[in-house]
């Protein structure tokens, strides 16, 4: 283990207060006892929501006792279990903040200097993405690229109204690597008849951040329903009941300008086709040279049938 995150209550780094909760458990999670650690995982699973219980059911859930819970909360430098809750309160406001809201509270303060907001930008969202990487993502990394290899499985790629280019690109690259993957297209009032062809041999990617567009989660709660496996791409609020998620990767979002962020989404769909490619291994060689050949055929053909 990285001597960084080794257990040491005296060495353990101090959490960062101006990050969400749910990045500062993020951020001690290696430093946390094995108990403390089954809390974090459950509040991390689902929140916001799984933050708000009351610490007798969060205990419950975790299955620890009350008072692991709130050494937990001491580790995040909260005064008690009352000024948690409230944190996360805090967490949900933000949520629902407009674009326009966001715009204002920046422009009242003082401008960077020249040239610096990039830098800025850049820092802070390679940040978030380190910061977003825990052993529970890992878990649901290894099944989802299990679920995406089964050869048996057909695959299904859909996006809410800000993200469907991820899950175009997404179809794209995973319909390079391996035969029966499709994009969810069309109005959402059509969407019914890729339903009808779902069952437990179908894999559901969907991808949405913040304000999720309703027909979205309603059509792979339906999938999930339908016996599909659904894998959600979204942010740090989602809830993986509501896309009806076997596996949810919560991204970080949070920009320095006043629009989300879909850079955690778009690095999240290219791990799973490198992962994907990793697991396929040597038998992708022959599909990609095919592939290959088949476009420099085209683009030969094309070329010589111009006067």
């Amino acid at each position: 283990m990285n001597k960084k995150h080794a257990h040491n209550p005296i060495a353990s780094p101090e959490p960062d207060r101006n990050g969400t909760v749910a990045e500062r458990i993020t951020d001690l999670f290696e430093t946390l006892g094995r108990r403390e650690q089954d809390v974090a995982r459950e509040i991390l699973r689902q929140y916001p929501l799984s933050a708000l219980s009351t610490v007798a059911a969060l205990a419950e859930r975790s299955s620890v006792s009350t008072a692991t819970v709130l050494r937990l909360v001491q580790r995040l430098d909260l005064n008690g279990y009352g000024e948690f809750q409230e944190a996360v309160k805090s967490d949900v406001a933000c949520l629902l903040e407009t674009p326009l809201q966001r715009l204002s509270a920046q422009t009242a303060h003082p401008a960077p200097e020249e040239g610096s907001l990039l830098s800025e930008l850049l820092a802070r969202t390679a940040h978030q993405l380190q910061k977003c990487h825990d052993p529970v993502m890992d878990a649901d990394f290894r099944t989802a690229i299990a679920l995406l290899a089964d050869p048996k499985n057909r695959i299904y790629c859909a996006g809410g109204h800000r993200s469907r280019h991820i899950a175009a690109l997404l179809t794209e690259y995973l319909g390079l690597l391996r035969p029966n993957v499709q994009l969810v297209e069309g109005p959402s009032e059509g969407w019914q008849r890729y339903l009808l062809e779902m069952n437990n041999r179908t894999v559901v990617c969907v991808t949405d951040i913040r304000r999720y567009q309703p027909s979205l989660l309603k059509f792979s709660s339906l999938a999930s329903a339908q016996g599909a496996h659904v894998i959600a791409i979204s942010d740090a609020w989602a809830d993986r009941r509501d896309f009806g998620a076997e596996v949810l990767f919560r991204m970080p979002s949070a920009s320095a300008s006043p629009i989300d962020s879909h850079c955690g989404q778009l690095l999240m769909a290219e791990a799973l086709v490198g992962g994907l490619a990793n697991k396929i291994g040597s038998p992708l060689h022959e599909r990609l040279a095919l592939g290959e050949t088949m476009s420099c055929t085209s683009s030969t053909k094309s070329q010589s049938d111009n006067p």
